[in-house]
């Protein structure tokens, strides 16, 4: 049976106050929650802002660490940190790069120590000899690498390492097999006394050669130094008792199955040019 028409209008009537009711509540919970949303982002802004402006966050000191050869202010200087910086939003990766620019300067870490303390811990490259390129003489890390050229007026005691550019180019292989041989000289206990390495020459063809300020030049071929050094010892004692040890002696250790002793001539002297330690004043 049909519904008489005012029961159907009211009823119409009745669906529209229960949308229009539901359309209200959903606008009034947008309403709130995009109050609470620019509350809350107020509120982060206006701490950040505190944050960023805390006297007790700005740099107040910084400290250095690992520095040998540069000094703690060489150090800053590079890093060129503002006393009005803040402490968390400094930015670390920056200071780091600026630091690196300097050749000495292997690694550096920088951390924060807070409330207000900035850290920088620095790691340094360590030379251990001399490198002769056409241009003039480089240090040599550990590893190998050429890092910094020798400026005129410093002088270094470290040996050289010569033959190893060839046409311009760095013979990476001999570099650190000459720096083997150095280290091997160094773990040898009670090995002979030769003296001072002034100069480790290599050739692509003969392996490397060794000179000492004594005027002693060792010939060790390309492997098993540490072998070849200690069969020296017998061959230096022999030398002494045949009062032998003296001028300039070629020892060819190559093959240690045949050691052969020399004398040998000095034909390059050594030039007032050449750096302390440079040992071409001892090439055959």
């Amino acid at each position: 049976m049909k519904k008489p028409f005012c029961m159907q209008f009211e009823a119409k009537k009745n669906r529209l106050k229960r949308r229009a009711g539901g359309v209200l509540q959903e606008i009034g919970r947008a309403i709130l929650l995009t109050g609470a949303i620019v509350f809350v982002t107020t509120a982060l802004l206006i701490g950040y802002d505190l944050i960023l402006h805390a006297p007790d966050l700005r740099v107040r000191e910084t400290i250095v660490k690992g520095c040998r050869e540069l000094t703690e202010r060489e150090i800053l200087t590079l890093a060129s940190v503002r006393s009005s910086a803040n402490l968390l939003t400094i930015n670390r990766d920056a200071i780091a790069r600026r630091i690196r620019a300097n050749p000495w300067v292997r690694e550096v870490f920088i951390g924060r120590e807070f409330p207000c303390r900035l850290v920088i811990v620095v790691r340094e490259r360590k030379a251990v000899a001399l490198l002769d390129r056409n241009e003039g003489f480089y240090l040599v890390d550990g590893e190998g690498t050429p890092f910094k050229k020798l400026e005129t007026g410093e002088e270094s005691d470290l040996p050289v390492l010569t033959g190893c550019v060839r046409g311009g180019i760095l013979d990476g292989a001999l570099v650190k097999k000459s720096l083997a041989l150095l280290n091997d000289l160094a773990q040898i206990k009670d090995g002979p006394e030769i003296g001072k390495v002034s100069e480790i020459h290599g050739n692509e063809t003969f392996g490397l050669s060794l000179f000492a300020d004594t005027g002693l030049c060792l010939k060790l071929g390309f492997d098993g130094y540490e072998n070849k050094l200690k069969r020296l010892t017998s061959v230096m004692a022999d030398l002494d008792r045949k009062n032998l040890r003296t001028g300039f002696l070629l020892i060819d250790l190559s093959n240690p199955a045949k050691i052969s002793v020399q004398r040998r001539n000095i034909l390059e002297p050594a030039g007032p040019g050449k750096p302390a330690g440079a040992g071409k004043g001892f090439r055959m």
